[in-house]
């Protein structure tokens, strides 16, 4: 009898074994240290932002996406818990070199998908389709882009924001002032102190920074876009294991009403009501086994 169970010890040690030698890549390096290392944006609400209300961890519509990921990681790696470890990454090249370099995992921000970047990293299944606009105060409105002409516009260099509204100027022939900053909050205390004109930035990230705001009376965005910005989450470039269970977390996710209830969550309830866009964008992604 004492053989008997033994042996069944030891086969089950073997199996345990082989699993853990078919993991690769990130699955493979969560399996053996047990964390989950989660890249994120700290002032770029809706999509990720520090939230000192939700016990010191940063919170968001991405942030919501990547824990429903974490769900199916932990399972893929077989692990009944997983430590999620979240890096604040700010400036669009740190996001990135943090995916490169290892340094974190996934990143769960509002990183626009384009080819340049998928030379060197991967993107997931797309989270998100927004576009450019303004945001300026209340007595001095800029209603739309055309409105640009002549005036200041600060916005976060390096961003696929800053290449379109830089590529708008050029090809309108628009005698526009562009202001460079770093990040959203910058933006922010420029255009409250009257300092520019305008802030261009992704508008759900623009209707984020008002909701978070004293008083939302003094805001008005433009009621037309400069650009297509359709996001995803980041990953390492060839690692297709791990960029299969996020895909199939998130796929499942679009396939059921709960994706329909973040977004109320995150963005719907601000009166940003959810596009045809953004609707097909759920469906066509909901991709079945």
């Amino acid at each position: 009898m004492v053989r008997i169970v033994t042996l069944i010890l030891i086969a089950g040690a073997f199996v345990t074994q082989a699993n853990a030698q078919e993991l690769t890549g990130t699955l493979k390096r969560i399996a053996e240290t047990g964390e989950f290392r989660i890249g994120y944006v700290p002032d770029a609400p809706p999509m990720s932002y520090d939230d000192a209300d939700a016990d010191g961890n940063p919170t968001g519509y991405s942030i919501a996406l990547c824990r429903n990921i974490a769900n199916a990681v932990k399972k893929a790696v077989g692990l009944e818990e997983i430590k999620l470890t979240y890096v604040p990454l700010i400036l669009p090249e740190d996001r990135i070199n943090a995916v490169v370099s290892h340094d974190v995992d996934i990143e769960c921000g509002a990183t626009t998908i384009t080819l340049s970047r998928r030379e060197q990293v991967d993107f997931t299944l797309m989270t998100f389709i927004t576009g450019g606009a303004v945001l300026s105060l209340t007595g001095s409105s800029i209603n739309s882009v055309a409105d640009l002409t002549e005036k200041t516009v600060a916005v976060i260099r390096g961003t696929t924001t800053h290449a379109a509204i830089r590529d708008y100027i050029v090809n309108n022939d628009f005698n526009i002032t562009l202001r460079m900053i770093n990040t959203h909050t910058e933006g922010m205390e420029l255009l409250n102190a009257g300092k520019v004109d305008g802030y261009a930035s992704d508008r759900t990230m623009l209707v984020g920074q008002v909701v978070r705001s004293e008083d939302r009376s003094r805001y008005s965005i433009s009621r037309d876009v400069f650009s297509f910005e359709p996001y995803a989450l980041m990953l390492t470039r060839g690692d297709t294991d791990f960029r299969l269970v996020a895909d199939r977390a998130l796929a499942r996710l679009y396939g059921s009403a709960r994706i329909r209830r973040l977004y109320h969550d995150w963005i719907g309830r601000y009166g940003e009501p959810m596009t045809p866009i953004l609707e097909a964008m759920y469906e066509f992604q909901a991709i079945g086994e």
